[in-house]
This record gives structure tokens, C-alpha cells and sequence, in this order.
């Protein structure tokens, strides 16, 4: 795998985001994206619970709120399954800047340990939801929802090796 080059530009935003993979008896808990009230035209789709981590804020910390902001459960975090970066162009962005953005994701594993499920008031998510595992193919989602799930899946593989 050969890695790309660098892109150059004299300005560019960065996003660290934190997201938990919840899966309990079967079922994965997702938060739907939700943007209709910038773009009319944006489809919602399910994604993981998570966002973006707050100016010196823990990133495990901004997991942990983000879930109980999205969802209205506190989680505890299991285990670090991945850092992922992209690029999303300017022109792509909800911001309105004329700025490229570099996105860094970590996604964790976690557990409910409190809270009850609810739905996020004035957020990017307008519902959380428990699916079953074998019905995410059918719900449209963001790519990250399939790759978690194999993440953690290998996850709990190398555990039970041990």
C-alpha cells in the first residue's frame, strides 16, 4: 500500500471525533445523522454514536459524552478499536469555509452502564435506536457503521484467544 502524498494549502481545519461501538444481546446501538435543518436535501443516515471532541477535552472523555448527548446512556469504554483519518473538500462542508478539513476519528468499543435511550434535542442526531446486527444491511448508514462492526468483531476474536 503506498501512502499519498501530502496535500499543501495555506489553511485547513482539523475535526477529532470519537465514536463507541455499543453492540449488547445481539444489538448495536446507532445514532441517525441528521442534517435536514442545514441542507433539506441531506438524506439522514445511521451512523455511530459520537462527535466531535471539545478543545482539551480527553478524547475517551468526549466518547463517553458524546454517547449520553446522542443517546442518553453512560457508557464505559472497552477498548480502542481504530484511528481513522480523511479529507473532506471545502466544498463539501456544512461550515460554509473555503477550507479543506482533515477529519480524525477514534472509535472505541464500550459498554451501557447507566442512562435510559432518548433521543438528541437540538443536535446533528434526531434519533438513537437499537438494531439488530443481521438488520444493518438493510438501514441506510455511513460506511463507519460496517467497519466498526468488523472492528469490534475482531475485537472480541483476539479476546477470545487469550
Amino acid at each position: 500500500m503506498t501512502t499519498p502524498e501530502p496535500q499543501v494549502h495555506r489553511g485547513f481545519d482539523t475535526r477529532l471525533a470519537a465514536y463507541c461501538v455499543v453492540i449488547r444481546e445481539g444489538e448495536i446501538l446507532l445514532a441517525l445523522w441528521d442534517m435536514r435543518e442545514r441542507d433539506a436535501g441531506f438524506v439522514p443516515r445511521w451512523t455511530l454514536p459520537g462527535g466531535g471532541v471539545e478543545l482539551g477535552e480527553d478524547i475517551d472523555a468526549g466518547a463517553v459524552r458524546e454517547v449520553e448527548e446522542e443517546t442518553g446512556y453512560t457508557v464505559r469504554i472497552d477498548a480502542l478499536l481504530s484511528v481513522d483519518s480523511g479529507l473532506i473538500p471545502a466544498h463539501r462542508r456544512y461550515s460554509g469555509t473555503e477550507y479543506p478539513m482533515q477529519t480524525v476519528a477514534v472509535i472505541y468499543a464500550a459498554t451501557v452502564i447507566g442512562g435510559e435511550l432518548r433521543h438528541e434535542a437540538n443536535g446533528t442526531t434526531s434519533q438513537a435506536a437499537w438494531f439488530r446486527l443481521e438488520d444493518v444491511p438493510g438501514l441506510n448508514r455511513v460506511d463507519r457503521v460496517d467497519a466498526a462492526i468488523e472492528l469490534y468483531s475482531e475485537h472480541l476474536r483476539k479476546e477470545s484467544t487469550r
